[in-house]
């Protein structure tokens, strides 16, 4: 049976299809010496979706892809696209307890992974796990097309922080997928002769820009080596040795790229950098162009409308005092509205709700979820369907609008979408802990999270600070783990006996504001590397202390912070200490050790 044409016009796996049919010679994926042209893309492909056929997969299906970033994960990813299925790319440096309860969250059909990566799951997990050199090497017959289905069958799966403690997924569409890529290509348009790199990681929804609109537009895709997304110099080589025409990064990495890189380097060869998940100041905006004649673009959406739903081509002025997050997008609809979900006065704050073609059909498997933030609005006219964002946003005159805040405790770290309640609800899990409240403080690059225990009778509290942050780097990401955690008699209240969470903001802020800001004087050697290690992290980091196997990034590090620890460490030692060293050896028994290598290396000089 013939898909319907509307249905043909939406569908990613179909688009895609006609895309590599056009022109089979032209460079689909490039990761290291790895070329493959799209006609080689296209038979990989349709050979992993047949595979998954084989094994059962049909639409409607859910597969989770667990593969490092390589042609690998590409071709496992489209691969279950093309199977008629949805899939749900987990990040393999997430910890392990978090990724099988995700997946039992998910329940795959299949799960795609290597062979190095095969041993982490069990053989009786309730789904099929297959490598890539076994799908690669199964005989059934390629599909001559993709099979058919409606544009609004799911297509990804992406999971996000959940407020209960439970992370949730939101189910992403053929027909929002498309829709975004094509207002993305309506405006930033891109050909055979234009190049982007794919470095963000799988838990981001960007991923799905830098892979699926390259592809749709013909462009060809730069593999960036996994692990080297926060690097900016390998990124910087990247986009040199590559002729990189088109990039997109979180806010945080283009002001590292700024600051890292010789302040006379130019980058002239991008014709457009997109960038979003954080706030964007006029000062880096200002920055940015100084260094390059590309435009920048500041995205704006929640994964559950799908990449973006604003965009706003920052201006070339030297008196820019604001950053929009701009006006709506093709097919998108944007409603603000007060606490009573009455439209608000032109000019005045209230929470955006978002209706259009990018919606995601729902969580999976949370209908009181679903309903509580996909919500019918009379305020969009009948049957109107819209996503309650929790921004606070204002409109300008011309329509594009300002982001003001949150109007919940959702918070972003190094642009990554925290709930608190998910890092809360682990930690009273932890045996001793009787309560547990996280607050964010600071701002832009030093904003960070804190958390407060109190502990059950009898615990010896010395100890459940550690005991605790063990465990949450077992259950969460390293974004999601407090930089600090401290022990209390009780939490503070409020007079009407709520937790007083601005007090803990206070407190937070005041012991960063207390912490050390002095190191050991005279060469390193003197003090020991190991102490003059730790005091630099304690200083750089604003804790009272580190411990040997701490993880930097744990500790509330970002991209900044390892330039300023690298930076004092070339000062103290006279050696290139690489950026990659800190990155690679985040502990400080890993980073001394490096240091050392370094140090050794040198003196053989």
């Amino acid at each position: 049976m013939t898909t319907p044409a509307v249905d043909r016009e939406h569908r990613i796996d179909v688009l895609l299809l006609e895309r590599w049919q056009r022109h089979p010679e032209l460079p689909a994926l490039i990761s290291g010496e790895t070329v493959l042209t799209m006609g080689e893309l296209k038979d990989r492909v349709l050979r992993t979706a047949a595979a998954l056929r084989a094994h059962g997969v049909r639409p409607q299906d859910r597969v989770a892809v667990y593969h490092e970033r390589s042609v690998e994960f590409v071709v496992a990813m489209l691969g279950v696209v093309f199977a008629g299925a949805a899939h749900a790319a987990i990040d393999v440096h997430e910890p392990p307890r978090r990724t099988l309860r995700t997946l039992e969250d998910c329940a795959p059909r299949v799960l795609l992974t290597s062979s190095a990566l095969r041993d982490r799951f069990s053989a009786a997990a309730g789904y099929l796990v297959l490598t890539d050199d076994q799908y690669a090497a199964e005989q059934a017959a390629p599909p001559p097309t993709p099979p058919a289905g409606s544009a609004d069958d799911p297509a990804v799966v992406i999971y996000t922080s959940g407020s209960t403690g439970r992370p949730k997924a939101a189910l992403i569409s053929h027909r929002a997928l498309v829709s975004r890529l094509s207002a993305l290509q309506d405006t930033h348009r891109m050909d055979e002769h234009d190049r982007m790199i794919h470095h963000t990681a799988c838990s981001f929804d960007m991923y799905l820009c830098e892979l699926y609109w390259p592809m749709l537009a013909g462009a060809t895709v730069i593999i960036a080596a996994p692990g080297r997304q926060r690097d900016a110099d390998y990124l910087a080589a990247l986009i040199r040795d590559h002729r990189i025409t088109t990039f997109y990064c979180v806010v945080s990495l283009l002001e590292l790229f700024l600051l890292t890189r010789d302040p006379a380097e130019r980058y002239d060869g991008i014709r457009q950098v997109l960038t979003g998940g954080e706030p964007l100041s006029p000062e880096l905006v200002k920055r940015f162009h100084a260094r390059s004649t590309a435009s920048l673009t500041n995205l704006y959406g929640p994964s559950e409308c799908t990449i973006y739903c604003t965009a706003w081509v920052c201006p070339r002025d030297p008196d820019l005092d604001t950053v929009l997050i701009g006006a709506a997008i093709r097919e998108t609809g944007l409603w603000i509205l007060d606490e009573d979900g009455a439209a608000v006065p032109e000019g005045e704050p209230g929470e955006l709700y978002i209706g259009g073609a990018g919606l995601a059909l729902g969580y999976l498997n949370r209908p009181e979820l679903t309903a509580e933030r996909f919500v019918n609005s009379p305020a969009a006219g009948p049957g109107s369907r819209l996503y309650r964002s929790g921004d606070l946003v204002r409109a300008r005159p011309d329509g594009a609008l300002e982001f003001l805040g949150r109007v919940d405790r959702q918070v972003k770290i190094r642009g990554i979408r925290i709930e608190l309640g998910e890092i809360e609800a682990t930690a009273v899990r932890c045996a001793g802990v009787r309560q547990a409240a996280v607050v964010a403080h600071g701002s832009g690059v030093e904003r960070r999270l804190a958390g407060y225990l109190v502990p059950e009778r009898g615990v010896d509290p010395a100890r459940l600070a550690s005991s605790v942050r063990e465990a949450l780097r077992g259950w969460l990401p390293h974004a999601m783990v407090p930089s600090t955690i401290e022990v209390a008699d009780e939490l503070p209240l409020t007079p009407n006996g709520k937790l007083d969470r601005l007090l803990l903001e206070e407190w937070a802020a005041k012991r960063s504001t207390d912490a050390p800001t002095t190191r050991p004087a005279g060469h390193p050697a003197a003090a020991g590397l190991d102490a003059t290690v730790a005091e630099v992290w304690c200083e750089v980091l604003q804790v009272a202390a580190v411990d040997h196997d701490d993880d930097f990034f744990d500790l509330g590090g970002d991209s900044f912070k390892v330039l300023r620890v690298v930076e004092t460490m070339r000062e103290l030692l006279g050696v290139d200490v690489p950026l990659a060293a800190l990155l690679f050896e985040p502990t400080v028994a890993e980073f001394v050790a490096e240091l050392r290598r370094l140090m050794d290396q040198e003196s053989a000089r």
